[in-house]
């Protein structure tokens, strides 16, 4: 176990970690982590990140975001302070896994997050903070993202993501994300 400072001992560390990880569209990312934290990286096969609106080809990188699942997103870096990368939903896919071996364990942040693998996809074993039975619009919006391939959701002004955010905005009215609300038809079960 390593120290997280304040005599803190940290739970997870880069050996329980892959050494890459699988979106649910099949592409196969690198994830590299040392004792700060783990990084999407590209792999051979894995194609390039979208390009930015600003043209500058070194802003596009691959980046990962967690709560109740793992994503991987397309991602603009960002060059102001505090400011590190803007996505969109339509560039974000989630991870897919087939054991649990598969799944990261997020240990930069406090409380660290581990995953396993549930019904194909790396879902966050703290049940108590994301319970199995309830999905809040973030969650709804990943998985009816996850049916569709990345290229058809690049533009945010595309038709399937407007289909896709008048799908979400239907069946999870509230403003509140963190409200739960169903899953519509045609998205990926978690």
């Amino acid at each position: 176990m390593a120290l997280l400072g304040c005599g803190k001992e940290r739970l997870y560390g880069p050996e329980d970690n892959p050494k890459s990880l699988r979106d649910v569209t099949g592409v196969e990312f690198g994830w590299s982590c040392d004792q700060q934290g783990c990084n999407v990286t590209r792999l051979a096969g894995t194609p390039p990140p979208d390009p930015c609106r600003n043209g500058n080809a070194a802003d596009s990188a691959y980046a990962n975001s967690w709560a109740r699942f793992v994503e991987i997103c397309s991602v603009c870096l960002g060059h102001e302070k505090g400011f590190y990368w803007s996505s969109t939903p339509g560039q974000c896919r989630l991870v897919a896994c087939n054991t649990d071996a598969n799944c990261p364990a997020i240990y930069e942040s406090d409380p660290a997050s581990a995953y396993a693998c549930v019904d194909g996809l790396c879902q966050n074993t703290d049940s108590a903070r994301f319970p199995r039975d309830t999905l809040n619009r973030y969650d709804v919006e990943s998985l009816c993202f996850a049916v569709h391939p990345r290229a058809n959701t690049v533009d945010p002004l595309a038709p399937t993501v407007m289909e896709i955010e008048s799908t979400v905005a239907g069946a999870c009215p509230s403003t509140d994300p963190t409200v739960g609300c169903p899953l519509p038809a045609g998205c990926r079960m978690p």
